[in-house]
């Protein structure tokens, strides 16, 4: 259904669950905007940089990489980021914080944790 949104204009809204219309893209952009936050808020708590090389320039280039893979729940990305916090942490502790390169290269074998 296409209702009028303050910063969007005429768009399509989405019903909630609980009866209230909401824009669609204001709801998109809440997600997006909540997701970051909780990568940059877990990335900080967690040491803030590449456990491997130290790399620390952008949040967005650095993985959460689980020490071992049979403990793994959930993955700590884009979809594992809309679970609760406390869900978040639990998973984040079976994981060291690695840049997307060392990532690669633990994937292959060159680098070892």
């Amino acid at each position: 259904m296409n209702r009028f949104c303050k910063k969007h204009g005429l768009v399509k809204h989405l019903k909630r669950k609980d009866g209230i219309y909401r824009c669609a893209s204001c709801a998109s952009e809440w997600v997006v905007n909540n997701r970051k936050a909780k990568k940059e808020r877990l990335v900080k708590l967690f040491g803030g940089k590449c456990t491997l090389c130290g790399y620390k320039t952008y949040v967005g280039a650095l993985d959460f990489h689980h020490i071992n893979p049979e403990e793994k729940e959930f993955t700590l990305s884009v979809k594992g980021l809309c679970y609760s916090w406390t869900s978040i942490l639990k998973e984040a502790k079976k994981c060291i914080i690695v840049c997307k390169n060392c990532h690669a290269e633990i994937g292959v074998g060159i680098k070892k944790i």
